[in-house]
């Protein structure tokens, strides 16, 4: 008997490193590593972090729809849990690598002003300070201590408030400065609503703050309030004073 041909289509199995979209992916890290990250648009670069918990999954319409909901790549990573975990195809793995990634870049812009002059690195800090900040939804107060050659000792949070305070004590403060033998310190905290203008219990809270740090010789070098996309200086409004 002779052997019959089936003209059913035979599938062919193609090696992941074959497929197309091992191709585009192989194309962006090419044009990454030979442009950076400037060259990309903001859902280009959520599509690359997608790259780490989807192996072979086109990230490219999931990485928009994140665009589109948070609007920009810090919300992104910055969301709770739960506002990530309501986007479908968004699961445990997402979330944490989003986390991982928080953690890092905010840990790269905190050494870059550890163990600096104030003076050398302020832009430093302000990019620290708004990263950390600029996304928050209730306030958070937190200083910047400083040893006697201006340099930075380290960063604290002090205090977290509701969504449109946060009181400090001027005894805090100066507890805190003597604890870590500072003889400086910036005063920084964040306005949810997203603008810096200073109320008028900032006012007062910062002009009692300096009067008690100027009696154990410790200075208050500025207060800075973080806004969305922008900030202001007690400093440069004269609030406070040498």
């Amino acid at each position: 008997m002779s052997e019959t041909t089936s003209s059913a289509p035979v599938l062919q199995i193609q090696k992941d490193g074959n497929t197309p979209q091992h191709g585009h992916r192989k194309r962006v890290l090419q044009r990454l590593a030979k442009h950076g990250y400037t060259s990309f648009l903001d859902y280009e670069i959520v599509e690359m972090m997608l790259f780490l918990v989807f192996k072979r999954k086109d990230t490219k319409p999931l990485a928009k729809i994140l665009i589109e909901k948070f609007g920009t790549i810090d919300r992104i990573i910055e969301a709770p849990r739960e506002s990530l975990m309501s986007i479908p195809g968004i699961g445990e793995n997402a979330v944490s690598a989003f986390k991982v990634i928080d953690a890092i870049v905010k840990s790269s812009l905190q050494s870059r002003i550890i163990k600096k002059s104030i003076i050398e690195c302020f832009d430093d800090v302000l990019k620290y300070c708004k990263a950390s900040m600029k996304n928050l939804t209730s306030e958070e107060f937190r200083i910047i201590l400083l040893n006697g050659i201006n340099e930075i000792i380290c960063d604290e949070i002090v205090q977290k408030g509701s969504i449109d305070s946060v009181n400090v004590s001027p005894r805090e403060i100066l507890k805190l400065c003597i604890e870590k033998g500072a003889k400086g310190f910036i005063l920084v905290h964040n306005h949810p609503s997203g603008d810096p203008t200073p109320s008028v219990n900032d006012v007062y809270m910062t002009k009692r703050i300096q009067e008690a740090a100027n009696v154990f010789n410790i200075t208050l070098y500025d207060h800075i309030i973080i806004g969305m996309d922008k900030y202001i200086s007690f400093r440069n409004l004269k609030i406070i004073k040498e």
